[in-house]
């Protein structure tokens, strides 16, 4: 008869789920759709070479490495790290600095120390769907802060935290934010940093975007304003994201409990990879690298406004990050971007829907658009067609 396993596993996985519930295979109809759901470095700034160089000295070790160890991260690892934040003026020693797989087991493993079932995350509206995953897991509940262009509106923000029953954190990608491309502006940091203390919840700054920047120098962090705000890093945007690394800087007070968490998860991050991040970026390479891809992303944000002005609808709106990987699009009148992605498909187009980036999955007419993924003459193309299709359809 074999074993029921529904009858097995627990409660809490039905909260579990992918990333974002779309019907992919429905939008493939077109022979050549291009894409603009990429999130991720140009191809021409995946430095595959540099980081098989890297990689076979990071090999040259005792044997000892090959053993467990290094939960909280590689000391030289973490120096570098504490090195590149004080660039962006926030001061963090190397030992105030854990080592993750990236900035989702960040996002994980503060989960697991603050959430229990129906505890409260403030998120921004719209969000990272990535994160709701992750929190989902925990089963959260969620409030909502509204942003504009000058990113989390404070008094949003404190009537959420008025509306929460029991807020645990503010998640908030501050910087180039995700979906939606827009920054905090320097007006609004210490405001919204005065209302979190005041109601006694914590930030948590998800920062994956900040040091790309298109203009002379990018904003510091906001952690570069608060020791009390929990900091996430990652490498997968400014080298790549298959290499999985990325950094949790918590306040003194969590470091220990986070460590025990990291250790009941996987031990350690990779150690080899580890070392080949410090032997990449030996000799001021990311430094070098990162100049030369902010050169080209400021280049592709330049064509990329040029094309959505010349082939959106009229009345069509969107945000103009100066860094960052995304441009948050909204349509004219109730336009239902959900709905409209599956006649736009049909055409050669595909965008994330504003609703994927909701927590109550709202009709958005609004959706996101990435340009550092494919070469920018597909996106070029890719914006005639989409404006044409629009333009038809928001017309019958």
């Amino acid at each position: 008869m074999g074993i029921r396993w529904q009858e097995k596993v627990s409660d809490r996985s039905g909260s579990i789920h992918a990333s974002f519930n779309m019907p992919m295979g429905e939008l493939n109809s077109h022979p050549d759709p291009i894409r603009f759901t990429g999130g991720t470095p140009s191809p021409e700034f995946l430095p595959i070479e540099h980081l098989r160089d890297a990689n076979r000295r990071a090999w040259d070790v005792e044997h000892t490495v090959m053993y467990y160890g290094d939960t909280e991260g590689y000391p030289p690892l973490r120096k570098r790290i504490s090195q590149r934040m004080a660039q962006r003026n926030v001061d963090v020693s190397p030992e105030q600095i854990m080592v993750t797989n990236g900035a989702q087991q960040g996002l994980d493993l503060v989960s697991r120390v603050f959430l229990n079932p129906g505890d409260t995350v403030i998120v921004e509206a719209p969000t990272y769907f990535g994160a709701l995953q992750v929190f989902d897991m925990f089963q959260a509940t969620y409030e909502s802060v509204e942003l504009d262009d000058g990113g989390m509106i404070p008094e949003s923000l404190e009537a959420a935290l008025n509306r929460a029953e029991r807020p645990k954190f503010i998640y908030s990608i501050p910087t180039y934010q995700n979906p939606t491309g827009v920054t905090i502006s320097p007006e609004r940091r210490g405001r919204l940093l005065e209302i979190a203390d005041r109601y006694n919840v914590p930030f948590v700054e998800d920062d994956p975007y900040g040091e790309l920047w298109f203009g002379d120098s990018g904003a510091p962090p906001l952690r570069a304003d608060s020791d009390d705000v929990i900091y996430l890093g990652t490498f997968s945007k400014t080298i790549a994201p298959a290499i999985r690394m990325g950094w949790l800087c918590p306040p003194p007070e969590l470091q220990p409990i986070l460590q025990h968490a990291k250790e009941a998860t996987d031990i350690s991050s990779d150690r080899i990879v580890q070392r080949m991040v410090v032997q990449a970026t030996d000799g001021g390479w990311l430094d070098e690298h990162l100049n030369e891809a902010r050169k080209d992303y400021a280049e592709r944000a330049r064509r990329f406004f040029a094309a959505l002005e010349e082939h959106m609808p009229e009345g069509t709106t969107w945000t103009s990050p100066d860094g960052g990987f995304f441009v948050w699009v909204t349509l004219p009148g109730d336009a239902d971007s959900f709905e409209l992605l599956f006649e736009v498909a049909k055409d050669g187009v595909i965008y994330l829907p504003g609703s994927i980036f909701y927590v109550d999955g709202r009709k958005s007419s609004s959706f996101r658009l990435g340009f550092t993924t494919l070469p920018m003459k597909r996106y070029e193309e890719g914006l005639a067609r989409l404006g044409a299709s629009l333009k038809r359809l928001l017309s019958s």
